[in-house]
């Protein structure tokens, strides 16, 4: 029996673990933790009581749609070396995670791998319902079943180390856009000006920007719903992030950035290519922005229309794996192609820079250090420009730089 997941399906995450060390507490905080944030988990959460000895004394599972505890331990003796799991108590539990599939949530909680499932029992069935379904899992496996994992999903797995920056690093490329709309509330929109660089929505309490799509790139071949973008809320504006149109998505993370760059927004004031000083080893620059062969030398600079002594975007698949530093532009937010970059830099230091990058820890959880970005202090002056086809260089004239950077 093996996994055959549908082409798309992202590879089922399992959370490595050495003996005797599930990491229990740890998927319940990224459960919270999603769940927080405005996304719908389902599945099952295990939690080992043992006794005094340090031997299992019981299971118990929690339904995360319900909240409700199931003990799957069965009472065998001191003397017993058998394995404690009640396969019925299990088969009621499956229930939830039966529920997490029909209700295609967002990410389907599975509380181990254990034996049972390597053979054909447990929650295997489900695992492969999930599978087929398109529903992307996470689950506890113990190291010592690796390789039967591996033959499960026939290698259709991200191995994951358990720590919890290393579930939101895995988890971030397919929803970091959701996150950050997700996190919008309702507003009342009140201006929106797409320019030929640049696009700008204000609400109520900060004015957001994003790069606009060159004319006749797909999804970018005339402007939908024009004349009506005002109507709705922001929190709907910023909803399409998601969208299949790049004309949307700019209007989502403009829309985004309308309430994450708010004008009250306290944030350092720098420029965000000095966000690592003079970084030691290898640094990758992705946007060829202005001077900054003298603000970075020896630094490599991909860009999509590289000049000299720089590099084509393939090149990132190759540089960014081996940097120390990456200094990312905001761009690639608006032609998404950061959540693709933040999984090639997973071991760099990362600055996410530009006048749309938005001022929000939420994307501290993907990997980025810092975000430097910009505060619009001058509505009226910003509409202008932007509709006049103003550049970056021009924007600043009409707000402050900003800059966030990860504690800890």
């Amino acid at each position: 029996m093996s996994l055959s997941p549908p082409a798309g399906t992202p590879p089922i995450g399992a959370v490595i673990y050495p003996p005797g060390k599930p990491p229990e507490r740890l998927l319940a905080e990224f459960a919270a933790g999603l769940k927080a944030r405005g996304f719908n988990v389902g599945g099952l959460l295990q939690h080992t009581i043992k006794g005094d000895d340090g031997r299992k004394t019981d299971m118990l599972v929690t339904e995360i749609d319900t909240g409700h505890r199931i003990s799957i331990g069965q009472a065998l003796g001191k003397a017993s070396k058998a394995c404690i799991l009640d396969t019925q108590a299990l088969a009621e539990a499956s229930g939830a995670v039966r529920r997490a599939i029909e209700a295609k949530t967002d990410l389907l909680f599975v509380n181990k791998f254990s034996k049972s499932e390597c053979e054909g029992q447990g929650l295997a069935a489900e695992m492969l319902a999930a599978a087929a379904g398109g529903v992307p899992v996470i689950v506890a496996v113990p190291g010592v079943l690796i390789e039967q994992w591996i033959a499960f999903t026939g290698g259709r797995t991200d191995l994951l180390p358990p720590t919890l920056d290393a579930l939101w690093r895995w988890w971030g490329p397919r929803r970091l856009y959701a996150d950050l709309a997700q996190g919008v509330p309702d507003g009342e929109i009140r201006r929106v000006v797409v320019g030929v660089n640049w696009t700008m929505v204000e609400g109520p309490h900060g004015i957001g920007l994003a790069q606009t799509p060159e004319r006749g790139t797909p999804g970018c071949l005339g402007a939908p719903r024009a004349g009506n973008r005002t109507d709705g809320s922001l929190r709907d504006l910023a909803a399409l992030v998601t969208s299949d149109s790049n004309f949307d998505v700019s209007l989502g993370i403009a829309a985004c950035n309308a309430h994450y760059n708010r004008f009250d927004l306290e944030t350092e004031i720098g420029n965000g290519l000095d966000s690592f000083g003079r970084p030691d080893g290898e640094t990758v620059v992705i946007g060829a922005f202005p001077a900054i062969a003298e603000r970075l030398p020896g630094a490599r600079v991909i860009d999509r229309r590289p000049g000299p002594g720089q590099y084509p975007e393939e090149a990132a698949e190759t540089l960014l794996p081996v940097a120390d530093a990456a200094l990312i532009t905001s761009a690639t937010l608006a032609n998404r192609s950061l959540p693709r970059l933040l999984v090639l830099a997973r071991h760099a230091r990362i600055a996410l820079v530009g006048p749309g990058a938005p001022m929000t820890e939420r994307l501290f959880s993907y990997g980025i250090e810092v975000l430097s970005g910009l505060i619009v202090e001058d509505g009226d002056g910003m509409a202008r420009v932007v509709a006049e086809g103003g550049g970056a260089k021009d924007l600043k004239r009409f707000g402050r730089t900003a800059t966030l950077r990860r504690i800890g």
